[in-house]
């Protein structure tokens, strides 16, 4: 019999498991890439029920699973589509049950503007690290603005939207308009150099900085940072009314009222000014009221004085006594009846009782009492002896008895 010896043969190296190793890749992944901008031309988009959405991300040579989850989505406003170019802000990590990496996006906005939202943002994170758009930069509002200085183009629709609401409000005041590019290159330096001129005369109740809306490049010059920081230091209440509803510029954040529109910035100062015409009529009215209050409340003070010097005098003491002295004679007469009542009826019980007790009485229950020939009452028998003569008295009357023993 032929006989093999096989030596046993052991490696020292682990063996893991596949869940073991995708989870090694995921950690290393995800720990080691931090959250990153992917440029690309989204493919494939599908749209879950959920209101997740899975794409993928390529360019000419590569592509890119992606998934934006519907809590990222749904204030981005960006509605992705296929085809098109977009900016893709997030991180890779690991889809374990299928060992896929993907880019789980974060924010996501269409390129081309896409730069400078970017620009934006950044520009944004730096200001207000610089405290640009802290609350103790701000001015306060006035309670009542009667000369106001408006930035804004001297042609555009925002300044007749502006000064057509203060006339069909029926504002009163003095409006001075400082022409400027809102638009364009030359933009920031016309803008600044009305905010230096302001800052020279120096008598505004209030500045409004306006321009109607448009896409983000026609707005970008509110997002030069000289004009924001400028805006972030002015010495004057400023308001910031830019654009439209959604619109957002960085002027917004760095001034000291942020108005949706040039419209609605001319609506809160007519709001402010009737505001103050109401405070100052109820305050008129309290005015011409003050007389006939002060009036009242002396009247009613000289009332009460008078009625006090009434109890006070010898008359009215006189008056009280008199009270008194009736109270107290009523009192009496009705004591005294009652008491005579009270008499009348004990008078008539004893009445009763005697009654009850008298001779007639006890007769009228079957007794009867003899009487001699003197007319006195018997009282025993040892007064009579034989033969004498007794009247018997009876309830009816009297008879003739003779004593035999």
């Amino acid at each position: 019999m032929q006989t093999e010896l096989f030596e046993s043969f052991e490696d020292s190296t682990d063996i893991l498991s596949v869940s073991q190793l995708t989870k090694e890749i995921k950690s290393l992944l995800e720990t080691s890439l931090p959250p990153l901008w992917v440029r690309g031309e989204i493919s494939n988009l599908r749209v879950q029920s959920s209101g997740h959405r899975y794409f993928i991300l390529k360019d000419q040579n590569s592509q890119l699973k992606t998934v934006l989850f519907k809590g990222n989505f749904q204030n981005s406003g960006y509605v992705p589509s296929d085809g098109d170019e977009c900016l893709a802000y997030g991180n890779i990590n690991v889809y374990e049950p299928r060992g896929d990496y993907q880019f789980r996006v974060k924010h996501i906005m269409q390129d081309g503007t896409g730069m400078l939202r970017l620009q934006f943002d950044r520009l944004k994170e730096k200001l207000l690290a610089d405290g640009i758009f802290d609350d103790h930069n701000k001015t306060p509002l006035p309670d009542h603005a009667q000369n106001i200085a408006i930035i804004t183009s001297s042609k555009g629709a925002a300044l007749q939207d502006f000064l057509s609401i203060l006339n069909r409000k029926k504002w009163t005041g003095k409006i001075s308009v400082f022409p400027s590019s809102v638009q364009g290159k030359d933009a920031p330096s016309e803008l600044l150099h009305s905010l230096k001129l302001i800052e020279k005369y120096q008598h505004y109740d209030l500045v409004v900085l306006a321009r109607g809306g448009g896409s983000i490049e026609d707005l970008w010059a509110f997002n030069d940072e000289s004009l924001v920081r400028s805006v972030a230091d002015f010495n004057m209440p400023i308001i910031s009314a830019i654009g439209h509803q959604t619109d957002f510029v960085l002027t917004d954040f760095a001034s000291d009222f942020r108005a949706e529109t040039p419209s609605a910035a001319a609506e809160w100062i007519c709001n402010l000014q009737r505001n103050q015409l109401e405070h100052l009529n109820n305050l008129a009215n309290q005015l011409a009221d003050l007389p006939k209050r002060k009036i009242e409340q002396h009247t009613e003070k000289l009332n009460l004085a008078t009625i006090r010097l009434r109890n006070c005098s010898p008359k009215s003491k006189v008056e009280v006594f008199h009270q008194y002295l009736d109270e107290f004679s009523n009192r009496m007469d009705t004591m005294i009846l009652h008491t005579i009542d009270q008499n009348k009826l004990k008078v008539s019980s004893l009445g009763k009782r005697l009654e009850s007790n008298s001779l007639k009485s006890v007769l009228n229950r079957g007794f009867a009492f003899f009487e001699g020939q003197d007319g006195k009452t018997l009282e025993n028998a040892t007064m009579l002896k034989k033969g004498d003569t007794v009247k018997a008295v009876f309830k009816d009357g009297k008879k003739d008895l003779e004593v035999k023993n």
